[in-house]
Formats: C-alpha cells, structure tokens, sequence
C-alpha cells in the first residue's frame, strides 16, 4: 500500500500564513503617508512588464504579486503547471501570460514582441542566449539550483522593488520550518528524495530544493544522500536500495516507469512500513521557488507524525 500526498494537500496553513504576511505589508503601507518618491514606486511597479525564464521565477513574481507577461516552460512541462494554477489561477489571469519558449532555449522574437521592460533568466544560461536578451531589455539572474531558492527569490525581489516583501515571505517560511525542527525526536527519522529520470531514477542530496527543506525543518538523510556535488546522482533499478530511509517521498514523471514496479521495491525497509509516499512530480522535483518549499515542508510535516 503506497500513500500519496496531493497537489492540494498544503493547501491551508502555509497560504495562511503567507496571506497573513502579505496583508501585513499591505496594511503598513495603506497606514503610512504616500511619499512623491513612494508614489513614483508604485507607478514604476505598474508598468513593468516583466518575462520569466524558468517556472521558479514565474512562482516566486506571482508570489510577490506580479503577473508575467511571458514565461518559458521545462522540458516536457506545462507552461503554466497546475500546483501554480491551483494556488494564483484565482488571483491571476494565468492564460494571459505568453509562452515564450523553453527554457534553454527561449523564443526571443517572442520574447522581443512583449516589450519586456526587465528579463529573469538564469546565470546557468548559455551566454550567447544571455546576451540576445540582453539586447531586447534588462536582464536580472538567478543563481539557479534548488540549492540557491532563497537568494534567488531576493535577488529577483529586488529587481521588481519587492525586496521588503520577499524577506517577510522567507521569514513566514522559515517560522514554519523552525517549528517543525524543534519538534523533532533526539534521532529525527531520516528521508529519502526518489524521482524518475526519464527510464531510470534519480536520487537527490543535500543540495537539492527537497534537500534544503529538509535541513530547515531538521530531519535526517540517508548516508547514500549526504552528497553535495550536484542536486541528485542517477540511479539505476538495481541499486534501488540505496534510497532506503525512514521515509521514502518519490515522484514519477508522467509516461516514466515506477519503482514501485521494480523487483527491489517490496524489499525497501520504507516500503515495508508503508512509508514511502508518492508526491507531485513538479513542486518536489522540478522547481525552485518559495511555493515549492512550502509545499515540500507541508508534506514532510503533515505525514510524519512525531
């Protein structure tokens, strides 16, 4: 019997507490007297037309309340993947936003044809990719990785004059994730991070965005998984075990074999005490963004139980 957590199951606290910062900094700004210089700000935030190069951007720009002209997808990802439409697609016309391409590859005549007044990209790009855009408008970039997520969200905060309200987001993050570590045991049960790799698997580390809200709210890893050379280390069928812990979270890409249907799955500790729990693929996996931490730190909290 394997468990499964959905798209909708962090759903609740961490919106609320998000919502709850947010409508803070709201309210301090209502309260406060509009400066001729606050009000430029505002005017200037208004215009901006901004396009995203990678799904985490896209997160963390509506996270901060602003709706994308253009974003690129992942390969083999939606443009718009649907725990983004399930959390903003009330708030935000999500249709609206054109598709600009892929990733590595972005449509830049596309890209051109929105009058982007700023670019997000990603400092892993191509330079040659870098420089074209660079030549249609103002180019800001990310680190990239689900190691550098925070840094990432600030440093794009920044460029869209919403640095105050990123730090207030990552504070409400942390508070959560602080919580869930000064409730662990003396020996916290260590988790295990399992995704399909096309027609294999791959296990993730330490420096991983699963790695690093795993660290925050204090559980352990699995000596296989104390890596920190690059965000996961393939993985074939018949080394499966090496991904055994306490807790085993795995997603599988559409279309991509399971473990669950490899020979070794049944023997895996985790499997055997029905803890290895199948998560959505996009947010534990692909992306690197506030909202993916937040449900990454939900999923781990709200099924294991101290």
């Amino acid at each position: 019997m394997q468990k499964n957590i959905s798209r909708r199951s962090f759903l609740g606290a961490m919106i609320g507490a998000s919502a709850l910062v947010v409508a803070a900094c709201a309210n301090s700004s209502k309260d406060s007297t509009a400066s001729s210089s606050t009000t430029a700000t505002t005017d200037t935030e208004q215009k901006q037309r901004v396009v995203a190069l990678n799904t985490g951007q896209l997160d963390n720009l509506l996270n901060l309340g602003i709706l994308p002209v253009g974003v690129a997808a992942a390969k083999n990802a939606d443009l718009i993947p649907q725990f983004l439409r399930e959390r903003f697609g009330d708030k935000f016309d999500l249709d609206s936003i054109a598709d600009c391409g892929l990733r590595a590859e972005p449509d830049v005549e596309a890209i051109a044809a929105l009058n982007p007044t700023l670019i997000c990209a990603n400092s892993r790009a191509e330079e040659t990719v870098l420089e074209k855009l660079r030549a249609i408008a103002p180019v800001v970039t990310g680190a990239g990785g689900g190691e550098n997520w925070k840094e990432d969200l600030v440093t794009i905060a920044a460029a869209v004059n919403k640095e105050a309200e990123a730090k207030n987001l990552l504070a409400a993050y942390e508070a959560k994730a602080a919580e869930v570590a000064a409730a662990q045991p003396a020996t916290p049960p260590t988790v295990s991070f399992l995704r399909t790799n096309d027609d294999a698997f791959q296990m993730y580390g330490l420096e991983s965005m699963t790695g690093t809200v795993a660290a925050d709210c204090g559980y352990g890893r699995p000596a296989a998984q104390q890596f920190t050379d690059k965000a996961g280390h393939d993985l074939s069928a018949e080394l499966l075990a090496e991904a055994d812990a306490d807790w085993i979270f795995y997603g599988v890409q559409t279309g991509a074999p399971s473990p669950v249907d490899t020979a070794l799955w049944p023997s895996l500790t985790a499997v055997q005490n029905n803890k290895a729990v199948e998560v959505d693929y996009d947010p534990w996996f692909v992306n690197a963004s506030l909202v993916s931490a937040e449900i990454i730190l939900e999923g781990l909290s709200s099924t294991i139980k101290a």
